[in-house]
């Protein structure tokens, strides 16, 4: 092979593994899937005991996408729903790492629900939950002061960040575009060193947490840098039964990563039995823009429906039917970088300029 045609391989190589790392970055949030369940069932027959361990896992997924969409103030009035009301639910269901005896039944199970049949569940309990999906929130993790993507810690954020939830986890390729960053990366480092590497990953925050062995126990140290300050935190994780460094480490970085969610879920958890209607102008430079102002409308779970009552080529005048408060709206519609004020007069609008619209921060401190 010749210098340039191994120049251009390895050029292609770069760019693919960056194309794969954007495409991975830009995916939309999964809360309805839920994997590596584990599953282990004894029955009377081969069959009876794959049923009874594909029940069990049913419902310990049903526990995860409940949680995942609520704040912990909600969990103890999940609904108990038997079998035979959960099965329907389920869409479909993946196998892997089967092992079965005539009378046991092992596996770890994916189980994808249906949204609309969690909705209908969790509406008819008179549940509030949530669907507003933040902007990630950017963890490097380190191993003392280094960033070390290959240590348990490292590998335990890399698992929590294909994990669906409504406060995305992000963690960098550490590609030679992240190198520069990453190599100064600290606890003292404030927004602005930040705000590039934070801005590639769509973040709207940067978590810098740093672990460090403590006799058998893991102690984390956290930082929590955003645009409008920073926030420190730290706790220490004992091993619990016979976990090893890979476990514990899952867990403590599973226990950071609830933590960052519990606040947004708090701020947007919505009583959809409340509901309510804006008269909102809408103004835009071209119909493109237009047309993805609309598209970011119609995807946000909160508007029921748009009506359009007037429309020219600078400005439209639509009617918002929506559920929960106007604050909860006004943060679901920042995270698509719309932002919804009102004036003096009372008169709503909605454009891309966040200057005066608090929601802009989707702050979520840990």
């Amino acid at each position: 092979m010749t210098l340039r045609k191994l120049a251009v391989t390895v050029v292609g190589a770069v760019v693919l593994v960056l194309d794969q790392a954007t495409f991975a970055a830009a995916q939309p949030v999964d809360l309805w899937t839920v994997t590596g369940v584990p599953v282990d069932a004894t029955g009377t027959s081969p069959s009876a005991a794959k049923e009874a361990a594909l029940a069990q896992g049913r419902q310990k997924a049903w526990t995860e996408v409940f949680r995942r969409v609520t704040p912990s103030t909600e969990w103890s009035r999940q609904p108990q729903l038997s079998d035979e009301e959960l099965e329907p639910m389920v869409k479909s269901f993946g196998i892997s790492g089967e092992k079965h005896s005539s009378t046991r039944y092992l596996a770890t199970v994916t189980y994808v629900f249906n949204p609309a049949s969690v909705r209908t569940a969790l509406r008819k309990s008179g549940t509030q939950f949530s669907e507003s999906t933040s902007k990630p929130v950017l963890v490097v993790p380190l191993n003392g002061t280094a960033w070390a993507p290959d240590s348990a810690w490292g590998r335990a954020w890399a698992n929590e960040a294909r994990r669906g939830r409504l406060v995305p986890v992000a963690v960098p390729v550490g590609d030679v575009q992240d190198m520069t960053s990453l190599a100064t990366i600290s606890s003292a480092a404030d927004w602005a060193m930040l705000k590039p590497l934070a801005d590639r990953y769509g973040a709207s925050s940067v978590l810098v947490a740093s672990a460090n062995k403590s006799g058998n126990s893991l102690r984390v140290n956290m930082t929590h840098i955003q645009p409008t300050g920073r926030a420190q935190r730290g706790g220490s994780y004992a091993p619990q039964g016979g976990e090893d460094e890979a476990a514990l480490a899952q867990r403590a970085a599973g226990s950071v990563a609830d933590g960052l969610q519990e606040s947004w879920k708090r701020s947007t958890s919505v009583d959809y039995g409340q509901q309510s209607a804006l008269v909102v102008s809408v103004p835009f430079n071209n119909l493109s823009e237009w047309v993805s102002i609309k598209r970011h409308l119609d995807g946000t779970r909160l508007i029921q429906t748009l009506s359009i009552q007037e429309l020219n080529m600078a400005n439209a005048k639509v009617r918002l039917d929506y559920v929960g408060k106007v604050e909860q709206l006004q943060t679901a519609l920042s995270q698509t970088n719309l932002f919804l004020n009102v004036d003096a007069n009372g008169t709503w609008t909605l454009s891309r300029n966040a200057a005066s619209t608090a929601a802009a921060s989707g702050s979520v401190v840990p």
